[in-house]
């Protein structure tokens, strides 16, 4: 689902910017994506600006 959700020219791409296998990249996307998202939205909401600037 995830190499679908974004493309071949994408994970091209990002498997060239990398270094690593295309099935190296989505396991490691798979594990780690919804970690990064958990992280950006605080309860399940968009954060503020201010949220923002201090997550990133």
């Amino acid at each position: 689902d995830l190499a679908n959700a974004l493309g071949a020219d994408q994970l091209d791409q990002l498997t060239t910017q990398s270094g690593m296998s295309r099935d190296d990249l989505l396991n490691g996307l798979s594990q780690y994506l919804p970690k990064v998202v958990d992280h950006l939205t605080p309860e399940g909401r968009l954060p503020t600006e201010n949220e923002v600037s201090g997550r990133i």
